[in-house]
């Protein structure tokens, strides 16, 4: 044989075959390294900034692992979900659209392409419904909802997707009513209760998930069941052995805090908040100063004051702007300080989209000046931090004749309602509610809806189906006042829930 075309032969094999591995080395992959595992590990403790130094690390290495990619599209999403900063938006939706590109170079035999996709539309749809912007977020929805329903019928037995089918299957089926027709127009239907078994089922099986996704979804799982559910108190007890490391852990500690605030759990909310972690590695949340208000003006505080104006002075976004003057208003008139209950009151209007719709009603039906019942006040806070014998006690000893506008009868009909609802005593809320529905005609004021819903929720856990069905009807016939999605919202779930 001539050797000089055998060790032709074999250069050019060697030659081939560099070329091919250094094709293979080019191909698109999936795979969870030590340093997007340390990633994801400060991310799901919202240590933000040591995160991206990881995301950077990976970088380094020049390789085609698109789970680096979508990490870092997770980063930005818990970024601008707990800044909350709509200047954030234009950066994200570029990010989101590089992302979707680079996660097409995987391979169409992986489920983790179509898991991924999915994955990023799901939280640019979470981003965009939190502005508003629910026209592109249903686009968004779609999209997901079609990634994950063929990566189903793909790959039956992948897991991972699983988190995303069942919150799209929950989080569409509790739609805002008024935006139905969107759903429509993009073809989507959701199943709010087989999505959130399809959720539970992905959390017992989770073990061996990474670990972003399986903290994922069981704040997913909380916050639905916190918003959508029957029963709040599910929320709370279902998200307590996922936050046992809240000390160390600012989204557990986030979170956790959040939904004691939300179940009436004032004093446990308190705890938990005060014991949040410090430190230049964690995110810096203003809203956490804002919640930490709200704790201690339910315990009729004052220094709850600090904790507002801290909020106003360092928050980005000024969502919440309306609500702390509001409050900083009311924590002045508990000490009847009438001047700076004025101030406040008008920088609450100044910030408000609806200017002060709830003064304007108190002021409805006589032409003078009239200020809020302190005793109502009182009261209200008392029961918002969970402390309903305490409320109790304060709406009893109302003098009658202290209330001087309509609105304030039908706000004392539906507060001592609301009270007696939850020291589970049905009958005393019923017969209240129904006062306060009777007393409200005519009158502007998202507390005639909120009695209905409410009548529904009674009804329903009396198990009085079609008068239950008949007060969460009635939600819907009341426009144009505060919160009138979200009551909506909750109704057309309650009434999907009922026809099953």
């Amino acid at each position: 044989m001539n050797i000089r075309f055998m060790l032709r032969g074999l250069s050019t094999l060697f030659l081939w075959f560099v070329l091919f591995s250094a094709q293979v080395k080019a191909i698109a992959f999936v795979e969870y390294t030590s340093h997007l595992n340390e990633c994801m590990h400060h991310m799901a403790a919202l240590r933000l900034r040591q995160a991206n130094l990881c995301l950077q690390k990976e970088a380094a290495l020049k390789t085609s692992n698109i789970a680096l990619d979508y990490l870092n599209h997770y980063h930005s999403f818990f970024q601008i979900m707990v800044q909350f900063d709509r200047s954030m938006l234009p950066a994200f939706e570029k990010q989101n659209q590089a992302v979707l590109k680079k996660i097409e170079l995987l391979p169409e035999t992986t489920p983790y392409k179509l898991f991924y996709k999915a994955s990023v539309h799901l939280q640019s749809a979470i981003v965009k419904g939190a502005f508003n912007e629910y026209l592109s977020a249903a686009w968004d929805f779609r999209s997901a909802f079609q990634e994950v329903n063929l990566n189903e019928k793909k790959f039956p037995n992948f897991l991972s997707h699983k988190k995303e089918l069942g919150t799209l299957m929950a989080l569409l089926g509790s739609f805002p009513p008024q935006y139905n027709w969107i759903l429509q127009a993009v073809g989507l239907k959701g199943d709010f209760n087989e999505g959130l078994e399809v959720l539970k089922n992905y959390l017992h099986h989770s073990h061996a998930e990474p670990l972003i996704e399986k903290q994922q979804a069981s704040i997913i799982y909380a916050l639905i069941q916190l918003n959508f559910g029957r029963d709040r108190q599910t929320a709370i007890k279902f998200y307590e052995p996922y936050s046992k490391d809240y000390a160390s852990n600012l989204m557990q500690c986030f979170v956790r805090s959040y939904i004691e605030l939300k179940t009436g759990e004032n004093d446990l909310a308190l705890k938990t908040l005060r014991a949040k972690p410090l430190g230049e590695q964690y995110e810096q949340i203003p809203y956490l100063d804002f919640m930490m208000g709200d704790l201690l003006l339910h315990r009729l505080d004052q220094s709850a004051a600090i904790w507002y104006k801290k909020y106003i002075t360092f928050s980005k976004t000024k969502h919440s702007l309306k609500e702390a003057y509001q409050k900083l208003s009311w924590l002045a008139w508990l000490t009847s300080d009438t001047s700076k209950f004025v101030i406040y009151h008008d920088l609450m209007q100044k910030n408000s989209k609806d200017a002060g719709s709830e003064l304007k009603l108190i002021n409805a039906d006589l032409s003078q000046t009239i200020y809020p019942s302190l005793f109502l006040l009182q009261a209200r806070l008392l029961f918002d931090g969970g402390y309903y014998e305490k409320a109790l006690q304060k709406m009893k000893s109302i003098p009658l004749q202290s209330l001087v506008s309509k609105y304030q009868y039908i706000e004392f009909y539906y507060r001592t309602a609301r009270i007696y609802q939850e020291l589970n005593k049905p009958l005393e809320a019923i017969q209240f509610y129904k006062n306060c529905l009777d007393q409200g005609k005519n009158i502007h004021t998202y507390l005639l809806p909120n009695a209905c819903l409410q009548l529904g929720l009674i009804y329903e856990k009396l198990n009085y189906k079609a008068l239950a069905k008949y007060y969460y009807e009635q939600v819907s016939t009341y426009s144009g006042i505060d919160y009138e999605s979200s009551l909506k919202q909750k109704a057309k779930t309650n009434i999907w829930r009922l026809n099953e």
